[in-house]
């Protein structure tokens, strides 16, 4: 165990018929909908990511929005966190 331990600290899961497709562990959750359509998702995250929901809101929202065009056919969508470099 000579390194971090990468955990899941949020996930993004299509929503079918009001119930998250996939079921994760994470204790918290948020909605986030489709701007362009009437699909919705759950945003989990952990307890750790309570501070930057804000944040994550924003890139879940981006990640549903170029699904789109994919029509929401994974019922998972992958999110990542980008450190901005500022200089």
């Amino acid at each position: 165990m000579g390194g971090r331990e990468s955990v899941l600290a949020v996930s993004l899961v299509k929503l079918i018929a009001g119930k998250p497709s996939i079921i994760d562990s994470l204790p918290n959750g948020a909605t986030v909908n489709c701007q362009l359509c009437e699909q919705t998702y759950r945003l989990g995250y952990s307890d750790s990511e309570w501070n930057r929901i804000k944040d994550w809101l924003g890139i879940a929202e981006r990640a549903v929005r170029a699904d789109h065009k994919y029509k929401h056919e994974v019922l998972a969508l992958g999110l990542a966190w980008r450190q901005s470099r500022k200089h």
